[in-house]
């Protein structure tokens, strides 16, 4: 836990009782902070409960009570809508009352001075935070991983000497004391478009991650995609100190990129080869992946030795593009992190002869997006809100698919049509959000991993029963 001497004996409101709100009150209470708590959905905890005693807001009312206004801050969770319309009334509050309105990143900035590597966008974050995190582990770093990935902030151990952190566009909105040593934007694709108000919106959160910047910040920044190479013209227009540019498809200049399928350091004009392709993670988005935590790491001063074996060593995270196993000669991938087309379209790229499993809560861009992959899959099982109208796209595109109860039926027909056609993968991709079947993306693929071992289970028991 991240203990905070500034803010003892300050009055702080926080706002949400998720995993992150607790963790903020765990860490205000420790460090001696007066805290008061207000969730949408009621204070059903005793241990939180007591905290609102004094600081209460009455939903039937709209009014938050007069301790409120006698707050030093108001720490809002990633879930507060920040702007208008749907501006939350917290928030609105601490406007009328010229109340500070923080989050943890931010509390976390002001009150610890160790190196920070932060990483954002719309896909492939987790698995750098991840990739980093391993690597300063193996090479002998003290440092932690958090933030949208793993332990929220202010939960991380204390006296590391990197904190690596994957934010996302919720938590960057709402920060405001930025200035990270280090800050990653990989991608920039349509999500969350409906949160931030549109597309701008979306872009402006991302792009906080690079605030503030001071004299040693580095900025590392994806240039495959458009809306990232405007951002970083823009760093270098307005004399960012450290710009470097990667790249999963080809060398950017005075950066990091790929070339005949080796990764290649050209901050300083001449190529020198790291190291080649992962076999963990394939594919073009993974190689800009690995480009990105190689310029993270060599900034912070680990060398490309330590780099490339931590690389070897790295085992990828659950849920992306994760093998379960092989049954049959066919691979069956939990995908389930996919909750966007441009995610989902990384896993078609990479396989062939597919029975894809997607559907779920849709999101702004829908499955006819990925209509130049459709030639790649056998038969589709679509599951969840998505599937009805998904359903009808797909076969207007002529593939076979049909609309199937639950996750665990698509699995089992999967299997059983594997032993009829030429099939190379089972891919669960869905390209939609998880909430209207499951908790998380993370239940989805527990859910998918356990039914496809069952299905191993049984084939491994009937060839130990035979003769």
């Amino acid at each position: 836990m991240i203990l905070l001497e500034s803010y003892r004996n300050k009055r702080v409101g926080v706002i949400g009782l998720g995993k992150t709100g607790r963790s903020v009150i765990d860490s205000l209470k420790e460090s001696g902070a007066i805290v008061g708590v207000y969730d949408d959905f009621g204070l059903d905890d005793s241990k939180y409960m007591k905290l609102a005693l004094n600081l209460l807001y009455s939903r039937e009312s709209g009014i938050f009570s007069e301790d409120w206004k006698t707050l030093d801050c108001m720490v809002v969770s990633p879930g507060i809508h920040l702007l208008w319309p749907e501006r939350h009334p917290a928030v609105r509050f601490a406007a009328q009352n010229c109340i500070p309105v923080i989050n943890d990143m931010d509390i976390f900035q002001q009150n610890v001075s160790a190196k920070n590597i932060c990483i954002t966008g719309t896909n492939g974050k987790s698995t750098v935070t991840g990739l980093i995190g391993h690597i300063l582990e193996v090479s002998g770093r003290r440092s932690s991983v958090g933030g949208n990935l793993g332990l929220p902030v202010l939960s991380s151990p204390s006296g590391n000497d990197f904190y690596v952190f994957e934010l996302s566009s919720y938590q960057l909105e709402s920060c405001n004391h930025l200035g990270f040593d280090t800050s990653i934007l990989l991608n920039i694709t349509p999500d969350h478009i409906m949160r931030h108000g549109g597309m701008l919106g979306y872009i402006s959160a991302k792009q906080k991650i690079f605030a503030n910047f001071h004299r040693g910040s580095n900025a590392i920044i994806g240039v495959d995609d458009d809306h990232c190479i405007r951002i970083k013209d823009f760093l270098v227009s307005i004399n960012h100190p450290n710009v470097i540019p990667i790249s999963g498809k080809f060398v950017p200049d005075y950066g990091v990129g790929w070339h005949h399928g080796k990764l290649m350091d050209n901050r300083k004009g001449n190529r020198i080869p790291v190291c080649i392709d992962s076999k963990i993670l394939e594919g073009v988005h993974n190689r800009q992946n690995i480009a990105a935590a190689y310029a993270a790491c060599v900034l912070n001063e680990i060398d490309r030795n330590e780099f490339c074996d931590g690389l070897l060593s790295f085992k990828g995270l659950p849920h992306r593009q994760e093998l379960v196993t092989t049954l049959n000669g066919v691979k069956y991938i939990n995908d389930s992190k996919a909750t966007n087309v441009q995610s989902a379209e990384q896993a078609l790229l990479r396989f062939d002869n597919i029975i894809w499993i997607l559907g779920g809560l849709p999101k702004e861009e829908g499955v006819e997006k990925l209509t130049n992959y459709f030639y790649k899959i056998k038969y589709a099982f679509l599951i969840g809100e998505a599937a009805n109208d998904w359903y009808k796209i797909l076969r207007s595109h002529k593939v076979k698919c049909e609309v199937s109860r639950s996750l665990e039926m698509s699995v089992n027909n999967a299997y059983k049509m594997c032993k009829l056609m030429e099939i190379d993968v089972v891919l669960l991709s869905p390209a939609c959000a998880s909430f209207d079947q499951f908790k998380s993306f993370e239940e989805r693929g527990d859910v998918f991993r356990k039914f496809v071992q069952e299905i191993e289970h049984k084939i491994n028991s009937s060839k130990s029963h035979k003769p």
